[in-house]
This record gives C-alpha cells, sequence and structure tokens, in this order.
C-alpha cells in the first residue's frame, strides 16, 4: 500500500485536517517536475525549487506544531487533569463511579495512543516526501528537512512521555480502587529489547508473532534486509513502520493480564466489580483488535518482503504497483554460472551454494583438510541448511545481476564481517594456550 493510502487509513478521524497533506506535496512535486526536468533545469532553477518546496515543508511543520499544542493541552489539562481531580484522595468507589472513572481513563489511554501515531505519522511523512522531492528533481534537500524536524516541538517526544506516564500513574491508582482486597502485584511492564538488550523500551513494537523489540532495532534490521521476526524466524515484514508503537493499552493488557485471566476466579469472581472489570477488558481488547486489522491491511505479506524496496522504501515501480518475478535461467546459463567456482576460499567468506539445482546465500563455516568446506546456506523459507563436506564445484562467489539477488546478500556479507571478527576474539586464547604449547615441547626436546 502506497504510504498515503496508510496515512489516511491509520489517521484518526478527530485530527483529519491536522496531518501533513501528503497528496498535495506529491502533486506538487510532478508540477515541478513538468515545469523543470531535472535534465533540461540549470543549477539557479534546481535552486529555486529547492527553496520553494522547502518553505512549503516548513509551512507544514508550522501546521502540525499547532495542532499538536491543541492536542496535547485537550488531553493534558482538559481530560487527565479533570478525572485526577474526580478520584481526589477516594480509595473506595462505588460500582458506578468505579465503571464511570475506568472507562474515562481507557478512553483518554486510547487518545494518547492515537497522539503518539499522529506525531510518528507526520514524522515520517515529511521524510518520505522529502526524499520523492530529491528523487524526482535530484537534489539533496533531506539533510537541512531533518534538522528544522529536530527542532519542531511536535517532534520532542519528552510531552508524550510526561503524558504517558500520567495516564499511566492515573489508570494504576484507579485499578486499585476497583480491584478488591487482596494480595495483586501490579507487573511494571518494563519491555526489553532481545537484540540491544535494552532492559527499558519506550517505543517498542511488538509483531505478528508476539515479540516484541525496539524501534530502532527493528529499523535497523529492516535496513539489513530481514524479512523475519529475529528471534522465531517466522516470515514477516518487519519494518517498524508498518506497525503500532506498544501503548498505554498494550501496558493495560500486560500490567492486568492477571486480571483478565482471573475473573472467574476467586477473589475475582465474587466481587461487585467483576462486571466493570470484565466491560473494561473487553473495550481495550475491542481497541486492540481494530489497530490490528487496520495495520494487517497495510503490511506487506511475506512474499512481497523478498523484495526489499518493498519494505523499506516507495519507489516509482512500488507507486505503479509493478511486481517483480524472479529470472528464469536455461539449463545452459546455469552450467555456465555453475562452472564460475571460486578457487581460494577463508572461513566467514559469503558464498552462494549449489543446492537442489538453485543457488543459495550461504557462509564458510570451516576449510575442511580434504579441500572441502563447511558451510551454513539459508533456503527461500529461512530456514538453515549445513554441509560438512561440500565440494568447491558446488561453491561460487555471491552475484548481484538483480536487485533481488543484491539484497539478499547485503545483511550476509555484513553478518559474516562480524562472524569473522568474534570468531578470531574468541579463538585467540586457545592460539596463544597452543603456543606456549607447542614452545613447551620444542623446549623440552632440546633439553633431551
Amino acid at each position: 500500500m502506497k504510504f498515503g493510502k496508510r496515512m489516511r487509513s491509520l489517521a484518526s478521524k478527530d485530527w483529519e485536517h491536522d496531518y501533513v497533506d501528503y497528496k498535495q506535496l506529491k502533486k506538487q512535486i510532478r508540477q515541478l517536475q513538468d515545469e523543470l526536468p531535472p535534465q533540461q533545469a540549470n543549477e539557479a532553477e534546481l535552486v529555486d525549487a529547492q527553496t520553494t518546496f522547502h518553505d512549503v515543508l516548513l509551512r507544514e511543520m508550522v501546521k502540525i506544531n499547532a495542532a499538536h499544542a491543541r492536542i496535547q493541552e485537550h488531553i493534558e489539562f482538559f481530560e487527565l487533569m479533570v478525572l485526577r481531580s474526580a478520584v481526589g484522595n477516594r480509595w473506595v468507589l462505588s460500582p458506578a463511579k468505579a465503571r464511570s472513572f475506568l472507562l474515562d481513563v481507557i478512553e483518554i489511554s486510547q487518545k494518547v495512543d492515537a497522539f503518539r501515531r499522529f506525531v510518528v505519522l507526520n514524522s515520517l511523512a515529511i521524510v518520505k516526501i522529502t526524499k520523492k522531492f530529491d528523487k524526482a528533481m535530484g537534489t539533496s534537500l533531506k539533510a537541512t528537512v531533518l534538522e528544522d524536524l529536530k527542532q519542531q516541538s511536535f517532534y520532542d517526544g519528552e510531552c508524550l512521555d510526561r503524558i504517558s506516564a500520567e495516564t499511566i500513574a492515573l489508570t494504576d491508582r484507579i485499578m486499585l480502587c476497583v480491584l478488591p482486597d487482596g494480595n495483586f502485584r501490579i507487573d511494571k511492564c518494563s519491555v526489553s529489547c532481545p537484540i540491544c538488550l535494552s532492559t527499558e523500551v519506550k517505543t517498542s513494537i511488538t509483531l505478528a508473532c508476539a515479540h516484541t523489540f525496539c524501534w530502532s532495532c527493528l529499523s535497523k534490521a529492516a535496513e539489513h534486509r530481514f524479512n523475519s521476526c529475529p528471534l522465531c524466524r517466522r516470515a514477516q515484514s518487519i519494518d517498524p513502520r508498518y506497525y503500532e508503537i506498544d501503548g498505554l493499552m498494550k501496558r493495560f493488557k500486560r500490567a492486568y493480564s492477571f486480571v483478565e485471566e482471573g475473573l472467574d476466579r476467586a477473589p475475582l469472581a465474587s466481587s461487585p466489580m467483576r462486571q466493570i472489570l470484565a466491560e473494561a477488558f473487553e473495550l481495550v481488547n475491542s481497541y486492540l483488535a481494530d489497530i490490528e486489522t487496520q495495520y494487517a491491511s497495510i503490511t506487506p505479506p511475506a512474499s512481497v518482503c523478498d523484495d526489499a524496496d518493498s519494505c523499506t522504501t516507495e519507489d516509482n515501480n512500488q507507486e505503479n504497483n509493478e511486481t517483480q518475478k524472479p529470472a528464469v535461467e536455461n539449463d545452459g546459463e546455469e552450467q555456465e554460472r555453475a562452472s564460475a567456482t571460486i578457487v581460494a576460499l577463508e572461513r566467514g567468506a559469503p558464498v552462494e551454494i549449489l543446492y537442489g539445482g538453485l543457488w543459495y546465500p550461504g557462509m564458510i563455516m570451516q576449510c575442511n583438510a580434504d579441500a572441502t568446506y563447511s558451510v551454513l546456506w539459508w533456503v527461500k523459507d529461512n530456514s538453515q541448511r549445513f554441509g560438512q563436506r561440500v565440494a568447491p564445484e558446488q561453491l561460487r562467489e555471491p552475484r548481484f545481476e538483480d536487485s533481488d539477488a543484491r539484497s539478499s546478500y547485503v545483511l550476509y556479507d555484513f553478518a559474516a564481517g562480524a562472524w569473522r571478527t568474534a570468531t578470531e576474539w574468541a579463538m585467540e586464547p586457545f592460539r596463544r594456550l597452543r603456543t606456549l604449547s607447542q614452545s613447551d615441547r620444542s623446549s623440552s626436546s632440546h633439553s633431551v
């Protein structure tokens, strides 16, 4: 799905006129292209076009800043503060008050999540439309716009973090009034990323396989053309732009999972608040299901993610909905390519291996004494294969005749270098011990 349609499908209806006018900006780029073809325009004309488009983007940022300040004020002062004052110092609530307060704070949590989505979508829109302009006009406006973006008030995450923290504190306060007396422990729900090992991830992303990572790690993995979960290897898009940032609603589900699971057990089963809690979880689950459905409709399937551009860029081929088909080679070409094997290989080198009549990306794990190699390689479903005695005739250097092949090997080449470095570090102590052992044996033989 094109970014413009994706943005419109995810935009909040309450603020639909406050988003970047992505469609109009695309029309302006096409108009500039028609008026000033990059091949014919001189440098002065391109500078003028760049300045004009930059001014348009600055006006869009001013509009977003104004909307951001208005939404922030409404949530923070007209909803959070009012509800906090209504709760006051109470610790015992009537069922009617408990229901009202709990449903109100869940509604505020929904708005805070939508507010975060508003910021993310507008920030992405500014960056993506600038890349489109640079690509169409042959300019380099992106660096300037990124610096401008960092100075905008809506781009500063401190405001959202503060509102989120206040909403979480108020939610926990109300839940303590609603829950019956008992030894309840509220999970702090600190999310950790298994890639960078950060224990307090603020912008976490949960993939369709239910594994959670931080935005930064998933973004880097998507840039390196990964198209499966780093943990379970399930084929899917891992571009964080296709997923909702884990917000307050998911935090509520995680923190109070013990409540949802124990609604039919004592002491909740007999509590007058049980129906209120059940209604609250039904509301939360309905909201999360709707959001998941929206993102599922815009997330490319795993088969499309094999094309790196479809997951990380939005080029003209994607705009025209063109599909790429793998080239089919005849037997003569295949035999000719198979004959171009590698003469010498070293451990950790990226290679292609002929397996089942097809070439697959792999890496040399060990150089054997009998002139064969131990090779680890990946097949289409992202599963791995390992061969202990692979003949040199079955191997060749990676080929990059097409974009598909190139995107498949960029990550393997990068990983191979890291693997070689790590192996050298790990094996160095053993090499020293072996060297010392050999020197001891040589000295003892001389003494004899």
